[in-house]
């Protein structure tokens, strides 16, 4: 029995339909084996759904990082508006107290 695994590579076992091997045999390019369409198509699936992972991390990242800056913004407008409380109430106390301490 021969190994189905070398220093180059590693050899695979997979049942296909029947209309996609038809597809592909008819997809061959000139000179083209089956095992390098099969390879090239692989790396692509690979390439594709990391691509997809990655864009996905991405978004999530930039949603949570816009999540955090709408909850600061949120904190330092009620930091804002408890300060322009406290300058209403001085203002009005030094009004009450300019037009006779009423």
């Amino acid at each position: 029995m021969t190994s189905a695994i070398n220093n180059k590579s590693q050899q695979i076992n997979a049942r296909f339909p029947h209309d996609v091997v038809n597809d592909m045999d008819s997809s061959l390019e000139k000179k083209e084996s089956r095992a390098q369409f099969i390879v090239t198509a692989v790396k692509g699936e690979i390439a594709r759904r990391q691509l997809k992972e990655s864009g996905e991390e991405k978004l999530l990242t930039s949603l949570n990082g816009a999540l955090e800056a709408l909850e600061r913004i949120g904190e330092i407008g009620a930091q804002a508006g408890d300060r322009l409380q406290e300058l209403v109430g001085i203002a009005q106390n030094e009004a009450r107290q300019l037009k006779g301490g009423k």
